[in-house]
């Protein structure tokens, strides 16, 4: 079944963990990959410990796409895409992709690599903001997290061990 977990709201990434976190608890393998994140969110070394989750994250990072010049733009498809086929390759009850709506919006990512991986028929959860009306047609859930107030409108800064 494919998930879709959207919105402008604080809770996409968190909501994913909780999620591969409750399949390794119930002894399932699990796959958790993040797009545009550079590998250092708190939640990452803790799913790095947890048996039955394997995490997967670029080898590059430059930032934000609107901060890449072409050829870090290039590099970093490159990169997603070869984490397409490695994802595609494994055999996982639950597989997260983590931000890659937003990595596919940016083009970033080739529509055929993603759609090996849907193609699995596993449980695959994908978080991030406008989704394709070809995912949301074909997904079985779909979660709007919308932002009611955060402290980033007043300012404030994405905080250690809150925001990442």
């Amino acid at each position: 079944m494919l998930h879709i977990i959207t919105g402008r709201g604080k809770g996409k990434t968190s909501s994913a963990v909780g999620a591969a976190v409750r399949a390794a608890g119930h002894g399932r393998k699990v796959v958790f990959a993040q797009f545009l994140k550079d590998g250092s969110s708190g939640e990452i070394s803790v799913l790095k410990n947890v048996p039955g989750i394997t995490v997967v994250i670029p080898p590059v990072h430059y930032g934000f796409t609107f901060q890449m010049d072409e050829a870090q733009l290039a590099e970093t498809a490159a990169a997603y895409n070869d984490m397409l086929e490695r994802i595609a390759q494994e055999d996982a009850f639950l597989i997260v992709l983590d931000e890659v709506l937003h990595a596919l919006n940016a083009g970033l990512i080739e529509r055929e690599k993603l759609e090996r991986v849907l193609g699995k028929g596993c449980e695959t959860i994908l978080t991030g903001y406008d989704p394709p009306e070809y995912l949301t047609e074909r997904a079985d859930y779909i979660s709007d997290v919308q932002k009611i107030k955060h402290p980033y409108d007043k300012g404030v800064p994405a905080r250690e061990a809150v925001e990442y």
